[in-house]
């Protein structure tokens, strides 16, 4: 009897939910989702009661996207990234389609947006003001003409590459500690040139 269960398979669904845990803590958000959304009840369970802080969709595409969407509460997502680079080329555009900073987002305290279209920038500034808890803000690259005044009470970092005209930028920041604040601006030559 005891050979016999030397030579069983353990099945994976026999581990405590401990263990998948501090599986799911070494995982990126989007791939544990992805890997265990699927596989039954319990792990759908599991995935939706763990709290993922970050989700770094840069190089993710839309299928990978929406199963997130799907299957997590966003509102417990804390740092955001998102990236119109070849792997994920118009995911951004995509995300302004089909879903809002302000409803799903609004306790967010670090977005990066990067490879930002102009299409997309009216629709994210206009979206800015209410996301009173951003902690750092990275946007690259960033132009336009004009631009309405907000208030980013807890803005620490901020990250942004711009065209030559930076006449609109109107950042105010709330300023406890000078030594905590980290603003950087890089001139996007490519941008002035369109």
């Amino acid at each position: 009897m005891s050979i016999m269960n030397k030579n069983c398979p353990t099945l994976l669904e026999y581990f405590p939910n401990e263990l998948f845990s501090g599986i799911f803590s070494y995982l990126n958000g989007i791939d544990a989702i992805y890997a265990f959304s699927y596989l039954n009840y319990r792990f759908q369970c599991l995935l939706f009661n763990y709290h993922y802080q970050s989700f770094d969709f840069t190089s993710v595409n839309k299928h990978k996207f929406d199963i997130v969407f799907q299957f997590f509460d966003t509102q417990q997502c804390k740092s955001f990234n998102l990236s119109n680079d070849d792997y994920a080329y118009g995911q951004i555009d995509y995300f302004f389609q089909n879903y809002s900073l302000i409803q799903l987002f609004s306790q967010l305290e670090s977005l990066s947006i990067v490879s930002l279209k102009s299409l997309n920038e009216s629709l994210l500034l206009s979206q800015l003001p209410f996301l009173s808890n951003l902690i750092s803000l990275t946007l690259k690259p960033i132009c336009g003409e004009k631009m309405s005044q907000f208030n980013l009470p807890n803005l620490k970092k901020l990250v942004f590459a711009s065209c030559t005209n930076t006449n609109w930028i109107r950042v105010r920041l709330s300023i406890r500690d000078v030594r905590d604040q980290k603003i950087e601006f890089y001139r996007d030559q490519d941008r002035d040139r369109d």
